[in-house]
């Protein structure tokens, strides 16, 4: 009677198991679908971060084909890929003018990323930490230029990368 009470459990233990498994395996191949749609974007800002040491976060805000809501398609934080974009991001897609705000010893600046018209279709978060002796005035400039390279990387891309 013992033994058949364990191999009930077992049986259980393991549904638990296979169960939970095709769960995780289901979760992590949607998660992986999503980020192939923005491969390109991401591609673009891991190669960005790489080349600016300098950079504490960089972010990409646009809205996703078929979505409602512009959120985060590409960062150099994982964690924060798929998150609503801020009020900030959407002021500088609306106005086509960069947000600049202090974040502790960082400055944040936010700017448009437009299409070959000059019209904005997306934001990029630009996170900068200071170089010894750099002034903010400097550090914006630095921004800037990166924005405008994402800029020009975006626009000649076969694909919209969105």
């Amino acid at each position: 009677m013992v033994e058949g009470r364990f191999w009930v459990k077992g049986i259980i233990i393991n549904l638990f198991v296979v169960a939970f498994l095709f769960q995780t395996g289901m979760v992590m191949e949607s998660c992986a679908s999503g980020d192939d749609h923005f491969r390109e974007a991401q591609v673009l800002v891991d190669k960005t971060v790489a080349k600016y040491p300098d950079i504490a976060r960089l972010t990409i805000h646009a809205v996703p084909a078929g979505k409602d809501g512009s959120r985060i398609i590409a960062c150099n934080i994982k964690e924060k890929i798929g998150s609503f974009s801020d009020p900030e991001d959407l002021a500088v897609m609306k106005t086509n003018k960069a947000v600049i705000l202090r974040e502790g010893d960082n400055l944040d600046v936010t700017a448009p990323i437009c299409d070959k018209a000059g019209k904005p279709i997306a934001a990029t978060g630009i996170t900068l930490r200071f170089g010894k002796g750099e002034t903010e005035d400097q550090v914006v400039e630095k921004a800037k230029s990166i924005a405008k390279e994402l800029t020009v990387a975006i626009q000649d891309s076969d694909t919209l990368l969105w």
